[in-house]
């Protein structure tokens, strides 16, 4: 498994860089002004950026033929899913840091940038959300409906991801009064839905992994 994860962020290194840099770059503009649509934009992109770029490592494996190479190796095709699950996982939480800075130090700068401090839990668990249940729809079609499709799945499951986060955002913002004990709840539901998919679309991607060929 190590050796997996270690390959999945090589392939994602190149990218990660380039994205940091600029998130790095627009992430000192975002704290020096005060704006919060801004930072909410930024927060959101941090986490959603990081978790596609590991997402997109996935189709550089096929091009250079390297996916199908680690079929050869001794290591389980379930291990080879799970390694590109916790991948995600890990340059989500790199995006979450960045957007922790980024509203800490606005924070400092400037005081709270948000009506209500705890709406900064509300945003990053939308963030959070969306990137979850973006690799949830993605994996599976990526195995399922192959890597020259990739980036149209991409575009699929990111749409999903934000469709299905806004759609619980409404529905709770519908029947629920306003107040902290709402937002908190929202937050929690929020993050165990898109938990929830994320860990079941693990065992359907596996499935449709074992059953492909090459």
């Amino acid at each position: 498994m190590k050796g997996l994860l270690k390959n999945n962020f090589f392939a994602v290194c190149s990218n990660a860089k380039v994205f940091s840099l600029f998130m790095l770059i627009l992430g000192f503009f975002v704290v020096a002004v005060i704006s919060q649509p801004l930072l909410i934009g930024y927060v959101l992109l941090s986490m959603i950026g990081f978790s596609i770029n590991a997402i997109t490592s996935i189709k550089k494996e096929y091009i250079s033929k390297w996916g199908k190479y680690k079929l050869t190796l001794p290591i389980k095709r379930a291990d080879i899913i799970k390694s590109h699950f916790i991948s995600q996982l890990m340059w989500l939480l790199v995006g979450a840091i960045f957007a922790g800075l980024s509203i800490g130090l606005s924070w400092v700068l400037h005081g709270c940038p948000f009506d209500n401090g705890i709406d900064t839990i509300s945003i990053f668990a939308l963030g959070i959300s969306i990137s979850l249940f973006t690799g949830a729809f993605f994996f599976p079609l990526f195995y399922l409906g192959g890597e020259e499709r990739s980036d149209v799945f991409l575009i699929i499951s990111l749409l999903c991801g934000s469709g299905i986060a806004l759609i619980i955002i409404s529905l709770l913002n519908f029947y629920l009064a306003p107040g902290v004990s709402t937002i908190l709840l929202g937050a929690a539901i929020l993050l165990i839905c898109s938990l929830l998919v994320f860990a079941l679309s693990f065992p359907l991607t596996v499935d449709i992994y074992n059953k492909k060929e090459y």
